[in-house]
């Protein structure tokens, strides 16, 4: 596997990737190149045998970060691939305080960020359209 920064051209895979998953945040192609062109924007994709099999996306200035975007291919997961995007994530950003919202549902999702060190922060009620709470995780590097 490798790790590699998104160009503008993957814009239409990401966005595949994302409506193909439950839980991520649903950006089109356009919202996607739009994020893909943020200078605090870096979104980072895992390539196994030249397809990439999970993305993840995240924001950021002095020492404040936010993970905005996590998604791992359905036919890779359970393999390690969104740990490991986690934990590059992490390496990148270095030092500061890492945010981040989770569907209350996404059990999987919560473990994985668990496992990569977050804690649970708080509750936003009924954040999500489905009328579901979201999980404000963070740690601070």
């Amino acid at each position: 596997m490798n790790i590699r920064l998104a160009g503008a051209a993957e814009a239409a895979i990401l966005a595949a990737l994302d409506a193909a998953s439950a839980f991520s945040a649903h950006w089109d192609t356009a919202g996607w190149q739009g994020e893909l062109a943020q200078p605090a924007s870096q979104v980072w994709c895992a390539e196994v045998n030249g397809q990439i099999a999970g993305f993840i996306a995240f924001r950021g200035v002095d020492g404040q970060y936010e993970i905005t975007n996590l998604v791992v291919d359905p036919g890779f997961r359970r393999g390690g691939i969104g740990l490991q995007l986690v934990q590059h994530a992490l390496e990148k950003i270095a030092s500061g305080d890492v945010t981040l919202e989770v569907h209350s549902q996404n059990v999987p999702a919560i473990s994985l960020y668990e496992k990569a060190g977050f804690v649970r922060r708080g509750v936003r009620k009924q954040f999500y359209k489905d009328g579901a709470d979201a999980q404000l995780m963070g740690k601070h590097l």
